[in-house]
């Protein structure tokens, strides 16, 4: 078995324990701000858009630091990464002409973010070691060569960087051309999300919008680091666990975090969107925090279902109201070992249980997870799993619970439930655009 941190139980308060997120994100603000491109960059945080990095909404009508909710301070360093590399001047002509393919190669993300944006068209030729500008009308000519192979030699991606409309228009012309090969940014990402859930609920989308998020008393985040990838719903973490405010609105809430990794923020964040009681000292996260063995995330909510039947906990009713093949289900948790899940994911029996505890006191339960989950080999069987246990314990259909994929980009959702597949949709809604 393998060796796991004893402390999975979190106490109520981790004081001197270490925080993400704090103070160095104000020094990320000042750096990224205070630069010769900070004007803009300001002017840019004002839109009423879309964050460039994770799409939450942003510009209510209190301005771009607001929400769609019209909740204030809603930007994180993150956001303005994005925008300031938006804005950074055109990659100089000669780091094509002296940097080879294989010196490129060799630069890390943010050194090759940091060369500048893509001001015009490059193309690397057969046998050729450098990147060479072209003009736009040797890049149509060749485009339109390509577009004149056979249909199954010609295929599409779509990436989470481009819009929805523009993602829309290109899958029409792939199909009009008599390809199906069609690619996109959630093939990456959540295609086990895509699938797992359009199976389970007949939907691939989220179950859970910003405003159900708000309702939950309970969020198990599973395989996701949010607080280096989607700060924002941390600020979400933190109200739902918030045991001091006096505003009434706030719950009491519970969050189970399952990662292989204790990061820090998982524990404890400090969010600048709340200066006095969390910037410095830090908000506490996890109530429970479970390390499993990489990959084996399946065998955890096999040992939930199966400690919720045997204490009595499932919901039979709703199970018996609102699904099919539920006894199925149950049959299969009953009948594993709890010795085997163990030996699996390396989690205590007894800590499998708290969880399991949790989630049945809780009265609306939010399941969110990220590529953590995405990423395994059986990626779509562990969204079965926990699709399963919510279903268990009636988290479904009702506000404030739910399955919620944390898929960054709304585009990642966007392409693949508005046509970019290579697997038709029954409805085939695209038709009334032809």
């Amino acid at each position: 078995m393998d060796k796991r941190d004893p402390g999975n139980h979190l106490p109520q308060e981790h004081p001197g324990h270490p925080i993400g997120g704090g103070l160095p994100v104000i020094q990320q603000w000042a750096n990224y701000t205070l630069s010769a491109q900070g004007p803009k960059v300001w002017q840019t945080l004002f839109h009423k858009s879309a964050c460039l990095s994770c799409a939450w909404g942003t510009g209510g009508q209190k301005g771009g630091f607001s929400n769609e909710l019209e909740e204030p301070l809603q930007r994180c360093a993150k956001s303005v990464e994005a925008i300031k590399a938006e804005l950074q001047p055109a990659v100089r002509p000669h780091i094509f002409q002296n940097q080879t393919l294989a010196q490129l190669q060799q630069l890390t993300s943010q050194e090759a973010d940091r060369l500048g944006r893509l001001g015009a068209p490059l193309i690397l030729r057969a046998g050729q070691p450098h990147y060479e500008p072209i003009a736009w009308d040797e890049v149509y000519d060749l485009v339109e060569a390509a577009f004149r192979q056979p249909p199954e030699r010609v295929a599409s991606y779509s990436s989470g960087r481009s819009s929805n409309e523009a993602a829309f228009l290109l899958q029409l012309m792939i199909r009009a051309m008599g390809s199906n090969n069609l690619a996109d940014c959630s093939d990456l990402c959540h295609r086990a999300s895509s699938v797992a859930l359009k199976t389970v609920f007949g939907t691939g989308t989220s179950m859970v919008s910003l405003e159900g998020l708000k309702q939950a008393d309970c969020v198990v985040l599973i395989g996701s680091n949010a607080p280096a990838n989607h700060p924002r719903l941390m600020n979400e973490l933190i109200k739902l666990r918030d045991r001091t405010s006096a505003d009434s609105s706030v719950r009491n809430g519970q969050i189970i975090v399952i990662n292989p990794v204790k990061e820090v923020g998982l524990v404890k964040f400090g969010s600048p969107a709340f200066p006095l009681k969390s910037l410095v000292p830090g908000s506490d996260i996890a109530s429970l925090f479970l390390q499993p063995i990489p990959g084996s995330d399946l065998a955890i909510f096999v040992g939930i279902q199966k400690s919720l039947i045997e204490r009595g906990l499932v919901d039979l009713p709703f199970l018996q109201a609102h699904t099919d093949h539920w006894q199925t289900v149950i049959d299969q948790a009953q009948a594993t070992p709890w010795q085997e899940i163990v030996s699996t994911c390396g989690i205590p029996q007894a800590d499998i249980e708290t969880a399991a505890t949790i989630i049945s006191q809780s009265s609306r339960v939010v399941f969110a997870w990220a590529m953590g989950i995405t990423q395994q080999a059986n990626g779509v069987e562990t969204i079965f799993a926990i699709a399963n246990t919510a279903l268990m314990t009636g988290n479904a259909g009702k506000t404030g619970a739910g399955l919620m994929p944390i898929r960054g980009h709304s585009n990642v959702q966007g392409f693949g439930s508005m046509g970019v597949s290579n697997t038709l949709k029954d409805e085939r809604l695209y038709e009334k655009w032809l």
